[in-house]
């Protein structure tokens, strides 16, 4: 069984090179004309169950593919039973994978995570003066037990207004940057921008320079996450 990493030029790469932990098991390459597929040969699938640690063995290969050459990374617990398989696969779609090499050359991922601090977050909220008066009414007991689910709702309302905002403001300053980008959902009520971009090698330090020149302008009433490069998941579009 093969556990598949992610899809590069065939040669393109020394998978001796990569420096994995003692109990990992090492990368092999199986190669198919231009391209191979970077892979684990395991016995089980363990390697695959969604732990902490095997998304850390999962990154931790795929940062450093990213440093010598470019990837189309494949999703997580990705398998295949038989070598003859990864051939038939690159084989049958050559040319999509090396339309995606050529789109993603020189390029990385950065994403960048904003979530509002939580006194800042109500002040943003209640500045709404209809909700500061709502929100005061209740307080004082005023009113039945819907008007707390309505208040509710009405506060997400005035999230969703402020993250749309909010997302103006990144984008203009940090798109003319990136090749692509993409925004996420918030994964809880604080957070006010999610966005993830794939930025050209040679742009990487202005965007750094970017997200720093916002950090300072809102670390005050935000936290801010910006990690990275990471190879281009997003920008994959592969099963």
């Amino acid at each position: 069984m093969y556990y598949s990493y992610g899809i590069i030029r065939a040669n393109s790469i020394e998978v001796d090179s990569l420096k994995l932990g003692s109990e990992q098991e090492p990368p092999c390459l199986i190669v198919e004309g231009d391209l191979g597929m970077l892979c684990a040969k395991i016995e089980d699938d363990l390697m695959t169950t969604a732990t902490r640690e095997s998304m850390s063995r999962y990154t931790e290969v795929l940062c450093q593919v990213i440093k010598q050459t470019t990837v189309v990374p494949l999703r997580f617990g990705t398998l295949f039973d038989q070598e003859e398989e990864i051939h038939r696969v690159l084989k049958k779609e050559k040319k999509r994978y090396l339309k995606f090499l050529t789109d993603l050359d020189n390029k990385i991922e950065v994403e960048l995570k904003v979530w509002w601090k939580k006194e800042s977050y109500q002040e943003t909220m209640l500045k709404n003066k209809r909700l500061g008066r709502w929100k005061k009414a209740i307080e004082r007991g005023e009113g039945q037990g819907y008007d707390v689910v309505e208040f509710g709702k009405a506060i997400m309302e005035v999230a969703d207004n402020e993250r749309k905002e909010i997302e103006k403001v990144f984008i203009v300053a940090l798109r003319p940057l990136a090749a692509e980008w993409l925004v996420k959902d918030p994964m809880d009520e604080f957070q006010a921008f999610d966005g993830v971009f794939l930025v050209e090698r040679q742009k990487e330090e202005d965007f750094d320079q970017a997200v720093g020149t916002l950090f300072e302008k809102h670390s005050a009433t935000m936290i801010f996450k910006y990690t990275g490069p990471w190879a281009p998941h997003h920008f994959v579009d592969e099963k």
